[in-house]
């Protein structure tokens, strides 16, 4: 259940993207990866994904994972249009039950931003 319930599409639009020192930054940390994927711990409304997006290349994968998931159905609605040929994966588990499907997989960047709420 979200603290937000029903304001998840209000939460994504209001939420502060990330920086563009940050983006810049992580950004720079996928330089050369020609199919980088991303993984977000504590995904919510999909802030992290949405500010990268415009840096990531087309064979880009992004792996959403947060335990809410009407803030991950946000993330998708707000993502899929920008998606191009980028795909994206939604994990409804909390971050530390994240356990990926494919053997072997590695993260390229794993991102956790803002993803505490004191209840």
């Amino acid at each position: 259940m979200s603290l937000f319930d029903s304001v998840d599409h209000y939460y994504a639009r209001y939420r502060p993207r990330l920086p563009d020192q940050v983006i810049q930054l992580l950004a720079r940390e996928l330089a050369g990866v020609a199919a980088p994927r991303l993984l977000d711990l504590g995904a919510g409304t999909g802030q992290v994904a949405l500010s990268m997006l415009p840096t990531l290349p087309p064979a880009s994968h992004l792996d959403l994972v947060d335990q809410d998931e009407g803030m991950l159905r946000t993330a998708l609605d707000e993502l899929g249009p920008q998606l191009g040929e980028r795909t994206a994966t939604v994990h409804a588990v909390p971050a530390e039950k994240f356990t990926p499907a494919q053997p072997g997989y590695q993260a390229d960047l794993v991102t956790c931003r803002r993803a505490f709420h004191p209840v």
